[in-house]
């Protein structure tokens, strides 16, 4: 596969917000042509994490997301504070959402989000063994429940729609891989 890059002729920031940063690039494709007017969006990156507990089920968050407009089935998830490594970020993000804690931990991959504008960094984990240790910390923006689901229902969830935000899914199915290989 040939490597090709773009050559940033300039970059403006066109919106900058706590939540995201909106740049525009005039670049030059490697056949010489240029594109002004290029978005390049920086969301924070986050980390999700698919927790099992020693029964071997699934914890399932359910609750709704204003992004998708909707309830959805959720894992846990949040984004990185600055400097954190993603490992860190995910099990604080766990013990705050839910209390729970400690287990065995597999890290399955960090992907950028938006092949073309970038977006955020996803990194995504599983964590066998998981319990409660604490009572959940998480802020008044988050309501949900927290459901323990088996395997294969979260498998059918998977499939059905019920995980309706694709980090979600995507962490989920490549959790699903892990187990398999186990």
């Amino acid at each position: 596969m040939p490597e090709e890059t773009w050559e940033v002729l300039s970059s403006e920031v066109a919106l900058q917000h706590p939540y995201i940063t909106v740049i525009m690039q005039e670049v030059r494709l490697p056949d010489g042509r240029v594109i002004s007017g290029w978005p390049i969006v920086h969301l924070r990156d986050y980390v999700n994490v698919v927790a099992l507990n020693e029964a071997g089920e699934v914890m399932v968050l359910e609750g709704y997301k204003h992004g998708a407009g909707r309830s959805s089935w959720q894992v846990v998830g949040g984004y990185l504070e600055p400097g954190e490594e993603p490992m860190s970020a995910a099990r604080r993000e766990l013990l705050e959402e839910t209390g729970y804690a400690g287990g065995d931990w597999q890290p399955l991959g960090s992907f950028v989000v938006d092949a073309n504008r970038r977006a955020s960094v996803a990194h995504f984990f599983l964590a066998r063994n998981v319990a409660q240790i604490a009572m959940p910390d998480h802020d008044d923006l988050e309501a949900f429940h927290v459901n323990w689901v088996p395997i294969a229902e979260a498998r059918r969830a998977l499939r059905d729609g019920r995980f309706g935000i694709i980090a979600y899914a995507a962490n989920l199915a490549l959790a699903l891989l892990a187990l398999e290989e186990v």
